[in-house]
């Protein structure tokens, strides 16, 4: 083959003996171990809140019950970690820097079997690399320790000195010497919150170690020891979740789902108030993210994210943590286990409302068997995840599926402005959004339907017939069956025209072909190949909203008190679908201290 014709003037050859060398005309060339680092170091120190990351996660792996964080410049001059491990000797302190250095794994099999945070052998090199780093160091049984200095990855000096028992990480001028990575650093506020995050991440996950993050000598940050992570909520979330998040637990053979979950009313604009770990390891994973959301669906108002400590435990041979090189991202071997497991462990503390339970007074689960997302053993019930499922069926009285019966005790009291209902209890006061109420129980009693093969139908004695856009007829072709299970039977009149024979039956008293109307044009919106399967939860959340009582509308006593006990049987009693209160409650000690009798 003439290589000048077939490709130009190329210098090109191909040397079938190993350890022949390419001619120096080549334009391929072996980058130098000092830019290696570099590019080395820009994939695992993107902040001074990596670098903190990275000496913490190095800490717990040492075995510290106590790590002190001291930055100045928000880490931009100093990052200073002290723990009380085990420490190291100058050797071994020495081998440390040293890229792909650990004593975490041996062999390739030893990542499927991971028990420490760290495992790759590039946190210390990398920051070495574009810092001047000083490691001070005592292992345990040693009568002196060792003193280490590297600048911008080079040894410069190594001293025996006395210390204490432990390792003290000092690293200076961060990205001194790459000073095109400063740029991207954003205001001292914006770094120093990143910091503060992963100190309050890592305190949540290891309550059994104490904490402290110092700015500039002032203390910002304290997690002392805890034997209850639950005391830790307050100090790392702030205090808005003080009494509003509720542990759960659901365990499937050696696969855990743990955690903090907040009420619906405690919600925020964005998910930063979801914290996620995987075996204690903090990560950013869509797929625990969206098993949250899951368990709230239906529950917070849309575009509302809830907060939330998700802690899963899973056999290391399950995960797979070398994924991305700052190990903030993780694969399950079975995903849908995962998600699914998440979404009933977060949806059975839900179910149990504890947030409206008042101490000291006679709860209802006293009175009635709560229901729960899971079978005694902890085998999950197996439902379809894409519908809200109910199990709440349609008698006020005792619930075969859920256990739960009619509320005793529960005097109504009267209505404000025909709108909100009032009744007295032992537990105090109670009020009750006639609509939000009547929402919630219509859609779990739509879901349920839905879910046990569809929703009961009203035939109409003279069909009706309605005129659609020549787009939106074609794409309700498409969906007839679908929306024969949701109630309403139609069958193709014309080329824009349908005959409409039967509707819900839950709406058959209000404007069925209004609501049908709006249910055609939110599935016109999914394109043509919207699935109507996967989306049923905003057509059902319309039809309650329709077939509700409404606001300013009277009602009467039994009325009322059926009302009431529909709600409590259902699943998610507290909410409305659009994430508004159903319900509030004034204890006896609220009440006697509004009238100042407390």
């Amino acid at each position: 083959m003439n290589l000048e014709n077939d490709y130009g003037s190329l210098n090109l050859f191909i040397f079938p003996l190993a350890g022949t060398q390419i001619l120096s005309m080549s334009k391929i060339k072996t980058l130098s171990p000092d830019v290696v680092a570099k590019i080395a170091a820009g994939e695992v120190v993107e902040r001074p809140a990596s670098v903190v990351k990275e000496l913490l996660e190095n800490a717990l792996d040492a075995g510290s019950a106590s790590a002190k964080v001291e930055v100045q410049g928000a880490g931009r001059k100093l990052i200073r970690v002290t723990d009380d491990g085990e420490g190291m000797t100058g050797e071994e302190a020495i081998q440390a820097l040293q890229r792909h250095t650990t004593s975490k794994i041996e062999s390739l099999e030893d990542l499927f079997s991971l028990r420490t945070f760290g495992f790759r052998g590039e946190a210390l090199a990398s920051i070495a690399a574009v810092s001047r780093l000083k490691i001070t160091t005592r292992k345990e049984g040693k009568l002196s320790g060792t003193e280490v200095r590297v600048e911008g990855g080079t040894l410069s000096d190594t001293t025996e000195m006395g210390c204490p028992l432990g390792t003290s990480v000092e690293v200076r001028d961060l990205f001194f010497n790459v000073p095109a990575r400063l740029k991207f650093l954003k205001s001292q506020g914006t770094e120093l919150g990143h910091i503060s995050e992963i100190l309050a991440k890592t305190a949540l996950a290891n309550p059994q170690a104490r904490f402290q993050l110092f700015h500039e000598g002032k203390l910002l940050a304290n997690y002392p020891l805890r034997q209850d992570p639950s005391a830790r909520l307050v100090e790392a979330l702030g205090e808005e979740v003080d009494g509003k998040i509720f542990p759960f637990r659901l365990q499937q053979g050696e696969l855990r789902a743990e955690g903090f979950a907040g009420e619906p009313g405690l919600n925020r604009p964005n998910s930063r108030g979801i914290y996620l770990f995987v075996n204690r390891r903090p990560v950013r994973d869509r797929l625990l993210t969206h098993a949250t959301l899951e368990g709230y669906r239906n529950v917070i108002p849309k575009d509302r994210y809830p907060v939330a400590v998700l802690l899963v435990e899973v056999p290391p041979p399950d995960v797979d943590v070398n994924v991305h090189p700052g190990k903030w991202e993780v694969k399950f071997a079975n995903s849908e286990t995962v998600h699914r497991l998440v979404i009933q462990a977060v949806r059975g503390m839900l179910e149990e409302t504890p947030w409206l339970k008042i101490k000291g007074i006679p709860q209802f689960e006293e009175i009635r068997e709560r229901p729960t997302a899971y079978l005694p053993q902890g085998k999950p019930i197996s439902l379809p995840l894409s519908w809200p499922a109910s199990l709440r069926v349609e008698s006020k009285g005792e619930s075969q599926e859920t256990g739960r019966g009619p509320v005793s005790g529960i005097t109504f009291l009267g209505q404000v402005q025909e709108t909100y209902l009032v009744f007295a209890s032992p537990e105090g006061l109670l009020l009750l959004d006639q609509h939000a109420a009547h929402e919630r129980v219509l859609l779990e009693k739509l879901s349920n339907d839905l879910f046990h093969g569809g929703i009961p139908k009203q035939p109409l004695l003279l069909p009706e017939v309605i005129e659609l856009p020549s787009n939106e007829s074609r794409i309700l072709e498409e969906h007839l069956g679908d929306l024969a299970r949701m109630g309403f039977d139609l069958e193709r009149g014309g080329i824009r025209s349908f005959w409409v024979k039967s509707v819900p039956q839950i709406l058959a008293d209000r404007d069925p072909l209004e609501t049908l109307r709006e249910t055609i044009k939110e599935i016109y919106s999914w394109g043509k190949e919207g699935q109507l399967q996967n989306s049923y939860d905003s057509l059902l959340k319309m039809m309650a909203c329709h077939a509700a009582i409404q606001a300013h509308r009277p009602m009467e006593k039994e009325e009322a008190r059926a009302l009431w006990e529909d709600l409590q049987n259902c699943r998610f009693p507290s909410h409305c679908p659009h994430g508004r209160p159903t319900q509030l409650r004034l204890s006896p000690f609220e009440l006697e201290k509004m009238f100042g009798r407390r």
